[in-house]
């Protein structure tokens, strides 16, 4: 990766670069240290502030990050300045506000955000369906999840944001990287895979708000299997009860996760999914987090993967509907 500040190249004074994100924390980072030493004049000084902006190039040119610096550390007997910067997105993440939606296109929400919050907007995925949703002191990356997780219930659709350069892009979670394979004959030079059941609940003992017994829903095979571990769930009026219990019935199978080591390649990162051939797991899998890394001339990544296609959820406030007021009936005397 080349590393760019205003218009000077700092690549030459680079020992080590990560390039990183990951579908939980949505805003990529960049870290790395140069050398800069005021004392020696074999060095070109290159100060960069909080604030400014970084910029990172493929060796073809083209641009994979553009962020602000968040974090400056000198280091006066080593020469070095390290520096820690994040894309626009933490911006979303760390701006909030307070709106009210109603039969409002998600798409429409994220535009409107990006104007009140200084981030551009790109290209943003319109679910073709409206929702209706109040946010009070919220992130802004937290009211545009709330309204695509409200729109990915009624399509089936995972969504995702993600910078392309300073414009903001929601894209659809698990879109396959083309012509790119995970391939120990080829490019995976390790894996790690581990499968649990501690935190498996495979029945469900439902009850009315009273804590009466109203049914038990299960997954017969998982019991059969694993043996039987309940959980128990009260319903409520203001709830989605069952999309609640199918919820907790999804942790009726066991927990898997795998990583891998890999040549590094730009494209491999969150939140797309990947093939991957090798002798621990081979298939279609969901990059949950990548660490890229550049030392010594060699591009090598970290890659996290998922079983299933997940998405960031954020619950959406509904308007609470006002009661009609009962009427007083003033009883008539008999005489």
């Amino acid at each position: 990766m080349i590393i760019k500040h205003h218009k000077n190249d700092l690549s030459p004074l680079i020992g080590k670069i990560t390039w990183s994100g990951s579908r939980l924390q949505v805003a990529r980072k960049l870290q790395f240290d140069y050398k800069q030493d005021a004392r020696d004049p074999n060095l070109p000084n290159y100060p960069i502030n909080n604030g400014e902006t970084v910029y990172g190039y493929t060796e073809d040119g083209k641009l994979v990050f553009q962020g602000n610096v968040y974090k400056v550390e000198k280091d006066t007997q080593a020469s070095t300045v390290s520096i820690l910067a994040y894309d626009h997105l933490w911006v979303m993440t760390r701006s909030k506000t307070t709106k009210k939606y109603k039969n409002a296109n998600p798409a429409d929400i994220a535009k409107g955000l990006c104007g009140e919050l200084g981030v551009k907007p790109g290209n943003i995925i319109n679910p073709g369906v409206n929702v209706s949703f109040i946010a009070s002191a919220k992130t802004g990356y937290q009211i545009i999840m709330a309204a695509y997780t409200e729109a990915s219930k009624q399509t089936g659709k995972k969504y995702h944001p993600i910078m392309n350069g300073d414009t903001l892009d929601i894209v659809e979670r698990g879109t396959m990287i083309a012509d790119f394979e995970a391939d120990d004959r080829i490019n995976l030079t390790n894996s790690r895979y581990s499968e649990s059941i501690e935190q498996i609940i495979n029945q469900v003992l439902v009850t009315d708000e009273q804590g009466n017994s109203v049914s038990i829903e299960k997954d017969a095979d998982s019991i059969k299997k694993y043996s039987m571990f309940q959980e128990v769930y009260k319903n409520s009026k203001n709830e989605d009860n069952a999309a609640n219990i199918k919820k907790l019935l999804e942790k009726s199978k066991p927990d898997r996760s795998g990583s891998l080591e890999a040549l590094g390649d730009y494209r491999a990162v969150a939140p797309y999914s990947i093939k991957v051939r090798d002798n621990l797991f081979t298939g279609k899998f969901w990059v949950k987090s990548d660490a890229h890394t550049w030392q010594d001339g060699v591009h090598t990544m970290r890659l996290e993967m998922e079983f299933e296609e997940l998405m960031n959820e954020e619950k959406a406030d509904k308007e609470k509907e006002e009661k009609p007021k009962k009427s007083s009936k003033s009883s008539k005397s008999n005489k």
